[in-house]
């Protein structure tokens, strides 16, 4: 990643001397070649600043998915011991029924009205 660090510096000083070495071999007059390689500089420095937040960002979008990749999995592996230890769970012998009668018997049909609804419906006729 130190190399990340340097790549605008590196884009920038390069097409400095680039150009430089251009203008000189093409006779451009030394004003107007300080000039071109001071522009040049400039923009690949920038050119190399994207380049590099371009490349950080690939990294770390990487770095997040490898991170949710072995979240997963952790997950997985936690949801199989857990399906394991349900399984020895329902194995015979490992669970006690304490029922003691049956619930079926009692039903909605052994309801009784109070005493007091009667008196209340006789007196009211």
């Amino acid at each position: 990643m130190e190399y990340v660090r340097k790549i605008p510096l590196l884009l920038g000083t390069g097409a400095g001397l680039f150009i430089g070495l251009l203008g000189l071999s093409t006779g451009v007059p030394n004003k107007d070649n300080v000039l071109n390689m001071c522009v040049g500089m400039v923009v690949f420095y920038l050119v190399g600043l994207l380049v590099r937040s371009a490349i950080n960002d690939a990294v770390e979008k990487a770095e997040a998915v490898i991170k949710q990749r072995e979240e997963g999995k952790k997950l997985a592996e936690e949801l199989d011991k857990m399906k394991e230890q349900i399984n020895k769970e329902k194995t015979a012998g490992s669970h006690i029924d304490l029922k003691v009668g049956d619930d079926s018997a009692s039903t909605e049909d052994d309801f009784d009205a109070l005493p007091i609804a009667e008196f209340i419906k006789r007196e009211l006729k």
